[in-house]
C-alpha cells in the first residue's frame, strides 16, 4: 500500500516541481495545510516524544529542559513552518534568530551536533509524513509545492543550526584554551597557584619539525592537531612549531613522543624533566635548553633528558673555557679531512677499521690522519689526558658554531 498515495499515480513525465501561485491555499484532501498546524504546542509535545523514542542522547535529558527550552524550540519551528505554507515563502536565516540561540545553548551543554541535527531531520520527516500522508491525485500540485517549502525550510534551518553549534564550540574552545594557558603560564612562573594543580609534574617541551613530504601551513596545522589529540586531558600551550606539556610525572614520554613521530609524519623532538610543582620554573628553563642543545646537535627525533647532553650543556653556559676548549682545535680546521676523521674515530670509540670503514679508506689513511692532529694539535687521541680534552673541544665546538636555524624553542 503506497504511504502517500498521490505519487502512486503520479506521472513523472507531469512537471517535476509545484510552484505555488500567489494568493492559493496549499490543501492536502480538502484541509489547508497551515490551518493543521495551529495547535503548534500540543504537536510540538508529540514531536519531541518521537526525539525521545528514537533518539538515544535525548533519553538522558532531564524531563524539565525536554518539557522547557526543547518543546519551545520545536513549537517555534512549527509556527515558522505554519507561515511559510500559509504564505508560500520559505524562512530566511535572520528568520531563524531562535534556532541559533538554541543550538548554542545546545552546544554549551555538550550535546552531539549530531543529535542536533538528527532531531531537525526527524521532526521535519514526522511533519511531512503528518501533512501529506492523506494527500490524493488531486493535490499533486500542492504537495509538490509544500515539499519544495519544506525542504527549503529544512536547507535553511540545518545551516542556521550548524552555523551557530560551530560559533559556540568553537567560542568555548577558545575560553577552555585560554583558561589552560594561563594555568601552565602559571605553574612555569610560580604564580597564582590553586588547589587544581599536582605535587609533581613532568614537564615536556617539544619542536614538532616541517612534515618532510609536506612543509606547508596546512600540513603543519594538520601535525599540531594530532598532537593534541594524544593529549586531550593534560596541561599544553602548542602551536605548530611545539610548546610546553605538562604531563603526570608518571608518564612514559618517550613512548608518547614515540607515537607521535609515527602518528604525525612529522620529526617530534622533546625534552623533559620531573619536579616538583615549586620547581616547575626552574626545570622548565633548563628543558628548554636541553631541548635547544639537542636540536642544534641534529640529534634524531626523540626524547631527551639532561643526562643526554650533559657536557654539551655545561659547555653551552659559555664560559671563557668554552672558547678555550673549542680553539684547541683550530689547528685542524685548514685541513678538511681531519676534524670529521677525530669525531668519527671518537663516536666508533677508537676503532680505527670501523672508521676507517665507514670513511671508505684504508686503515692507514685514519691511522696518518690522526697522526697529523698529533702534530699540529699536540693532542694525541691514544692518550687518555689528551682524550677528555680533545672530547671536550668536540663539544664545545658543537655548542658555540652550530645555530638553532631559526627554531625558537624558548616558549
Amino acid at each position: 500500500m503506497c504511504a502517500t498515495p498521490v505519487f502512486c499515480s503520479w506521472e513523472f513525465t507531469q512537471n517535476p516541481i509545484g510552484v505555488l501561485v500567489t494568493g492559493h491555499k496549499l490543501t492536502a484532501n480538502g484541509r489547508p495545510l497551515h490551518e493543521q498546524l495551529v495547535r503548534s504546542r500540543a504537536i510540538a509535545r508529540d514531536l519531541v516524544a518521537t526525539f525521545v523514542a528514537e533518539i538515544p542522547l535525548y533519553q538522558e535529558l532531564p524531563r524539565e529542559e525536554l518539557d522547557g527550552d526543547i518543546t519551545r524550540i520545536t513549537a517555534t519551528n512549527l509556527r515558522i513552518v505554519e507561515r511559510m505554507l500559509r504564505t508560500g515563502v520559505p524562512p530566511t536565516e535572520a528568520d531563524l534568530g531562535d534556532l541559533a540561540v538554541s543550538a548554542a545553548r545546545r552546544a554549551a551543554e555538550g550535546v552531539p551536533l549530531g543529535a542536533v541535527l538528527t532531531a531537525y531531520s526527524l521532526g521535519v520527516r514526522a511533519l511531512w509524513h503528518a501533512l501529506l500522508d492523506d494527500a490524493g491525485p488531486e493535490d499533486l500540485a500542492d504537495v509538490l509545492s509544500a515539499t519544495d517549502l519544506v525542504f527549503r525550510f529544512q536547507q535553511t534551518a540545518m545551516s542556521v543550526v550548524a552555523t551557530a553549534y560551530a560559533d559556540e564550540r568553537q567560542t568555548i574552545s577558545g575560553h577552555e584554551r585560554d583558561t589552560r594557558h594561563a594555568l601552565v603560564s602559571a605553574l612555569l612562573t610560580g604564580t597564582a597557584l590553586s588547589e587544581r594543580v599536582a605535587d609533581r609534574y613532568a614537564v615536556l617541551v617539544l619542536s614538532i619539525g616541517p612534515t618532510p613530504e609536506d612543509d606547508s601551513a596546512i600540513a603543519a596545522h594538520r601535525a599540531l592537531r594530532r598532537v593534541q589529540d594524544e593529549l586531550p586531558a593534560v596541561l599544553h600551550r602548542l602551536d605548530v612549531q611545539g610548546g610546553v606539556v605538562l604531563l603526570p610525572p608518571d608518564h612514559d614520554v618517550p613512548a608518547l613522543i614515540t607515537r607521535l613521530n609515527t602518528t604525525t609524519g612529522a620529526p617530534i623532538t622533546a625534552a623533559h624533566a620531573v619536579a616538583a610543582t615549586p620547581d616547575l620554573p626552574h626545570a622548565h628553563d633548563q628543558t628548554r635548553d636541553v631541548l635547544d642543545i639537542v636540536l642544534r646537535l641534529n640529534r634524531p627525533p626523540g626524547a631527551y633528558r639532561l643526562e643526554d647532553v650533559l657536557l654539551e650543556y655545561q659547555l653551552s653556559q659559555r664560559t671563557p673555557a668554552t672558547a678555550a676548549l673549542a680553539a684547541l682545535l683550530d689547528p685542524l680546521s685548514d685541513n678538511p679531512d681531519l676534524l670529521p676523521t677525530l669525531e668519527l674515530y671518537l663516536a666508533e670509540n677508537l676503532n680505527r677499521r670501523r672508521t676507517a670503514a665507514r670513511l671508505h679508506l684504508h686503515p692507514n689513511t685514519v691511522d696518518y690522519r690522526l697522526r697529523r692532529v698529533t702534530a699540529l694539535t699536540g693532542l694525541d687521541p691514544s692518550r687518555p689526558a689528551d682524550l677528555q680534552h680533545i672530547g671536550a673541544a668536540l663539544a664545545a665546538r658543537r655548542v658555540m658554531s652550530v645555530s638553532v636555524a631559526g627554531r625558537d624553542t624558548r616558549r
